[in-house]
């Protein structure tokens, strides 16, 4: 068994250490001529203008969930438990009052003719919306410091 191993490795070796090339590939190889090269011309294109993209914010980027579609309520509203709820119903209207400031400010961006233009006041929307939901964060987590209420405790 171990003869036939070092048979097979020792072929192996000699194989793989020496190359194999035709006499017919190699005369083929020095005969050769390079082949004279043709001048292509390509047609010239005009210069095209490529308009950038603009795309608009969308208003589930900067809401929480479960609030994409918040609507303003009142306190009367006492068949929707949820809403009858003072917390939720105040997170729910500040949701529904910034959905509909965004809405508005988008509104504005979009009546804008030049891409320029909307381009800028959709990433002036980005960062007051990006800056509002700072705020909001830091808010709660000021009032849960405030009532002693901690999160994630291990």
């Amino acid at each position: 068994m171990k003869q036939k191993l070092l048979l097979i490795l020792g072929l192996l070796v000699i194989f793989t250490a020496v190359p194999v090339k035709s006499e017919d590939y190699v005369e083929a190889l020095d005969n050769t001529t390079p082949l004279p090269v043709e001048e292509v011309k390509l047609p010239e294109k005009s210069p095209e203008v490529v308009k950038p993209l603009v795309l608009p914010p969308k208003w589930t980027d900067f809401c929480e969930t479960g609030y994409e579609n918040a609507v303003y309520t009142s306190r009367d509203d006492i068949f929707n438990v949820f809403t009858f709820v003072k917390a939720e119903r105040v997170k729910k209207n500040y949701w529904a009052e910034r959905r509909a400031s965004f809405e508005s400010y988008l509104k504005s961006c979009n009546a804008l003719a030049d891409d320029a233009s909307k381009s800028a006041c959709y990433s002036e929307l980005r960062k007051s919306e990006e800056q509002k939901n700072d705020l909001y964060k830091l808010k709660r987590k000021q009032l849960l410091y405030e009532n002693n209420i901690e999160l994630n405790r291990r």
